[in-house]
């Protein structure tokens, strides 16, 4: 893995909103890639989210059609956007991110709450 990708955006790298994102699972039913640490997932993540830390994402994502969307999940943005380099790079055509990732939204959800 290139540490620079965890600050490149790929060109091909579709962000989403916190709102994008509620709305696109509902609507497109994609795979939900957690790329954080196992430590980071079980203390919270999204319903259906895999875990597939980065460096190991590729792994467990094999059985995956490569024309499905996928949305990668991080804590801030920047290990998914380093994952998605990978799974572009191995053919993955719709490949999506939460922008500012569960720090995000984390801040959406509570103001869903109110």
């Amino acid at each position: 893995m290139n540490l620079l990708n965890l600050f490149r955006h790929p060109p091909q790298l579709r962000d989403l909103t916190p709102q994008d994102l509620d709305n696109f699972i509902h609507a497109q039913d994609p795979v939900v890639i957690d790329v954080r640490t196992p430590t980071e997932y079980q203390a919270g993540h999204l319903p259906k989210a895999v875990l597939a830390p980065l460096g190991t994402t590729l792994q467990h994502i094999t059985h995956v059609d490569h024309e499905r969307p996928v949305v990668l999940i991080c804590k801030t943005g920047h290990r998914s956007q380093a994952a998605a380099w990978e799974l572009l790079a191995e053919g993955f055509t719709h490949v999506y991110h939460l922008k500012g990732g569960m720090d995000h939204w984390k801040k959406y959800e509570k103001s869903q709450q109110r």
